[in-house]
């Protein structure tokens, strides 16, 4: 019955074709992006509360931002504001029990979620996402992580010897590699410019984890949001009444210093890691600090869409040049970073050692064409549509929404202007983007990276680069003005 049902089915099709049905239907109308409001408030100790309701939906993620981050780490240690942050997960006095790593984890999972931890440079992140009738019980979980975590000696240890761990697997990867030893080629001996090592890592002590969290975890410096099934009246309540009454702290917060890049002594490095099974190529320029006023609002939206016309999605430029035309990558994409002093863009990939070179090129020649060669204007609207259609997936979730709301905070800026934002990465013209990469992406304010088997990759990058530092793997130190291990050269 079936098969005789589908033969009729399929009988019927030239007679559907030419009435018109092989036609796909028409597109509908965009319809414009809805960005929802954003409240905001303040208790007495100077904690900060913001809210975005969406109703609908009986979810809410709670998402507390301290503005802590690597960038306070004290010299000599380096990931110490990591550390701290993950150790308060391992272990907290909550109501009149004490829980371990395990009972915390459990304790999490039974209200539905699990409690995500995240330092950055700026500032360190606690989240949890919920069903509605259980954000009591997880704020009252968040603030016992915050404000008395147990921070012991054991789960101190456990952290360090898993991040050690880490950084040694990253140390095998060309990937990592290139990123890390970028940001020290690109930022150099400044806050930004600084990573964890096994060392910094061996130097911190259970009394700077403790000293750190005493001096960091204040209410003034706490931004609690909640995004989702709850308005600021309920928000308000409820924060007050887990962390209205955290005393404020008058101890003195150490301002880390807003260095602009300081750029290492070289302008390409070399990192020889025989035996890697890919070569990891990386193409550094200066991009705009962060900033507000209007003019570096704009030009930050600018450079938004220059970005996107390089390197982000699969029609990218570089992506289309380096994997789609010539097959020389899974891949190629690049990024930015505004910081108060200083940007940075990023484009990368990985290749066979054999064609490091060719790619490094690919993405030097298409970077530099930004600022001589206008963009078509069909194409800035389609990498203007995935920048745009990239904001609206992110408000699509509650945790997506709580991470807008936080770094809009974080950047000191109007939460209403995330309601412009769409708006105005559709009014950047082609004349904006090829002004904003010819002013800041010129041929002698390139840096590269490259780290692979060099002898693999043939004698043609050195020759390209003569003046490159070329470090051994077995003689990289990251912490090192210069790279190399006391004592090399």
């Amino acid at each position: 019955m079936k098969t005789t049902m589908a033969l009729m089915a399929l009988a019927a099709l030239p007679a559907l074709a030419q009435q018109g049905f092989d036609k796909p239907p028409q597109p509908a109308a965009p319809k414009p992006l809805q960005v929802p409001g954003f409240a905001q408030t303040r208790l007495p100790n100077g904690l900060t509360i913001v809210v975005a309701e969406r109703r609908g939906l009986p979810l809410v993620t709670a998402l507390m931002q301290v503005e802590a981050g690597s960038l306070l780490d004290p010299p000599g240690r380096a990931g110490l504001a990591a550390l701290t942050f993950t150790v308060m997960g391992k272990g907290a006095q909550h109501g009149a029990e004490v829980l371990d790593a395990s009972q915390l984890a459990a304790a999490a999972e039974s209200l539905g979620g699990s409690l995500e931890i995240d330092t950055g440079a700026q500032a360190s992140r606690l989240a949890m996402t919920v069903a509605s009738n259980r954000l009591d019980a997880s704020l009252a979980l968040l603030a016992d992580v915050a404000r008395a975590p147990t921070l012991a000696d054991e789960e101190l240890e456990r952290s360090r010897a898993q991040s050690l761990d880490a950084i040694k697997l990253g140390l095998s990867d060309p990937g990592a590699l290139a990123a890390l030893i970028g940001q020290r080629l690109f930022w150099g001996d400044t806050p930004y410019g600084t990573v964890t090592t096994p060392a910094s890592l061996a130097r911190i002590k259970r009394e700077d984890v403790l000293a750190f969290h005493r001096q960091q975890l204040r209410p003034d410096r706490v931004t609690v949001v909640l995004a989702g099934d709850i308005d600021l009246a309920q928000a308000r309540a409820l924060v007050d009444k887990h962390f209205g009454n955290w005393r404020q702290n008058r101890m003195a917060v150490p301002q880390a210093p807003q260095l602009p890049p300081k750029p290492l002594a070289t302008r390409a490095i070399l990192l020889d890691l025989p035996g890697a099974g890919q070569s990891a190529v990386a193409l550094l320029a200066p991009y705009i600090a962060q900033g507000n006023e209007p003019a570096q609002r704009s030009a930050l939206r600018a450079g938004a869409v220059a970005n996107a016309v390089l390197g982000v999605g699969y029609s990218s430029r570089i992506n289309q040049e380096v994997r789609i035309k010539r097959g020389l990558s899974y891949g190629a994409a690049s990024n930015t970073e505004a910081r108060p002093s200083g940007g940075r863009l990023t484009a990368f990939a990985q290749t066979k050692h054999a064609s490091a070179l060719e790619v490094l090129n690919l993405l030097r020649t298409e970077l530099l064409r930004l600022g001589t060669e206008d963009v078509p204007a069909p194409e800035l609207v389609a990498r203007q549509a995935v920048l745009v259609g990239d904001f609206g997936r992110q408000l699509e979730t509650t945790a997506g929404l709580a991470a807008v709301a936080a770094e809009q905070v974080l950047r000191h800026r109007d939460l209403a202007e995330l309601q412009q934002l769409p708006a105005e990465l559709l009014a950047v013209d082609v004349a904006r983007v090829r002004g904003f990469a010819a002013e800041r992406w010129q041929a002698d304010g390139l840096r590269v990276v490259v780290v692979g088997d060099l002898k693999s990759a043939g004698d043609e990058l050195r020759k390209q680069y003569p003046d490159a530092w070329v470090i051994k793997a077995g003689e990289l130190d990251l912490g090192s003005p210069n790279l190399r291990r006391a004592g090399k050269r």
